[in-house]
């Protein structure tokens, strides 16, 4: 988990410094690192009878963070057509990879490896 955060953290990161394809590999490859070891993980914490009830509410919980990821760069970054857009993207991305490095520190010290 906590590997995944911080590939798709330095990915973001490689992405404020100059567009590319690498940083967009890298974010991605953070992410799909990330969605595994949180699905285990919430498949962990809970028993066989409540698993279904733990994958809804994972997968709604990833569905509405990216929702609102979304939004919030948008609300951030504004419209592409106006002059700071790039300012507030990079913005957005240094407070979403601040973010990722913030849970990945969290993840590190509160889920159990195996």
């Amino acid at each position: 988990m906590a590997a995944g955060l911080l590939c798709a953290a330095c990915g973001l990161a490689l992405l404020v410094a100059g567009p590319g394809l690498p940083a967009f590999l890298l974010w991605g490859a953070g992410l799909g690192l990330l969605t595994p070891a949180v699905v285990g993980a919430s498949m962990a914490a809970v028993g066989d009878d409540r698993a279904g009830l733990a994958a809804g509410v994972n997968n709604a919980a990833r569905q509405a963070g990216g929702a609102i990821g979304i939004a919030a760069f948008g609300a951030v970054a504004g419209s592409p057509t106006r002059a700071g857009f790039i300012d507030g993207f990079h913005a957005v991305a240094v407070g979403a990879a601040t973010l990722y490095v913030a849970a990945a520190a969290l993840a590190w010290a509160a889920i159990p490896s195996r």
